[in-house]
């Protein structure tokens, strides 16, 4: 089993492969990316981040935007 670090250098270099892609073809939608490779893109952030909800580490961004390079806790909101 992988440990988060490896998880998260995973995604990371999946992100800086497929940057130029993603902002060329997906500009202003949103971005999951998870297991080192692109997951889903979706038209809102609530369905880009339940697509990767399983995984220990994921990367969800707006097309056009850096994702956070630091470690962030965020506890999603649901009604």
């Amino acid at each position: 089993m992988s440990t988060f670090d490896e998880e998260r250098a995973r995604d990371f270099a999946a992100y800086e492969r497929l940057k130029d892609e993603i902002v060329k073809k997906h500009l202003g939608k949103y971005v999951a990316i998870a297991d080192g490779r692109l997951i889903k893109v979706a038209p809102t952030i609530e369905e880009a981040r339940e697509a990767v909800n399983q995984y220990r580490h994921r990367l969800v961004f707006q097309a056009g935007t850096e994702p956070v390079r630091g470690t962030v806790y965020i506890r999603w909101l649901t009604p």
